[in-house]
């Protein structure tokens, strides 16, 4: 009696174990995929071939989006990738991955009389910048639209060249403001006496090691003066450096 009780237990037994091998190797794989789920590595600063490799080894196919050249980057690697390193992820799901574009020549295209707005998307499609935006009156060209650019049209640069542009505030008024640009940066001064359609004129530096560097001390024009012309402002900075010409 006693051995057909352990005799029955023993095969009691064996069939459990043999039914919670299938279970938690075969069956819930099967409905939650335990079984394939991965670590994404970090394949952030590698090559393309070389991460693409290493996430289809791992049963992700792999997207690729290409971004225009920067000197931050060294082309061909990647730069970002999605979903993120060290997120657990299922296999089969695609991983994009954001890779530096490679050093390419560029035709500068046409830009004037095109929006600001849309000249900043087709410099932005093409992979190049955007260095500075000057703001100037043009009787001949509408207001918010380009006046001119640097580089010209047709000019072959490498990818990531920034443009200047200008842009036109419509036609100059009857008369100008003299802005008041004393204790402005002189970057800052530059940019409101261009904005006010005058001109900046001699910059001239005075040792002042109490003040910020490049701070506007004086300037030769009266703020508020009005004048009939684009006239010229000269000013005077501070720097922290003695016997500056």
């Amino acid at each position: 009696m006693l051995r057909t009780v352990l005799k029955y237990f023993t095969a009691l037994a064996f069939l459990s174990a043999i039914g919670i091998f299938l279970l938690d190797y075969f069956l819930l794989p099967q409905y939650v995929g335990f079984d394939n789920e991965h670590y994404l590595p970090d394949v952030r600063g590698e090559y393309l071939e070389k991460a693409s490799y290493q996430l289809n080894m791992l049963g992700f196919p792999v997207e690729n989006i290409v971004v225009p050249f920067s000197e931050l980057y060294k082309p061909g690697t990647v730069i970002k990738m999605f979903p993120r390193a060290f997120t657990k992820v299922k296999e089969g799901r695609t991983i994009d991955l954001t890779v530096a574009g490679m050093v390419e020549d560029i035709q500068i295209p046409h830009l004037v009389n095109m929006s600001l707005r849309n000249a900043k998307i087709v410099i932005n499609d093409m992979g190049l910048g955007v260095d500075t935006v000057i703001y100037e009156f043009d009787s001949q060209v509408e207001e918010g639209r380009i006046t001119f650019q640097l580089p010209r049209k047709g000019q072959v640069v490498k990818s990531s060249t920034n443009i200047t542009l200008g842009v036109s505030k419509g036609s100059p008024p009857d008369y100008y403001i003299i802005p008041d640009v004393v204790n402005m940066s002189l970057r800052k001064a530059e940019e409101e006496i261009l904005k006010n359609g005058l001109r900046v004129g001699n910059i001239s530096f005075e040792y002042q090691p109490e003040l910020l560097r490049n701070t506007v001390i004086e300037q030769d024009k009266t703020a508020g003066m009005r004048v009939t012309f684009p006239a010229t402002i000269n000013i005077l900075v501070s720097t922290d450096k003695k016997n500056t010409q």
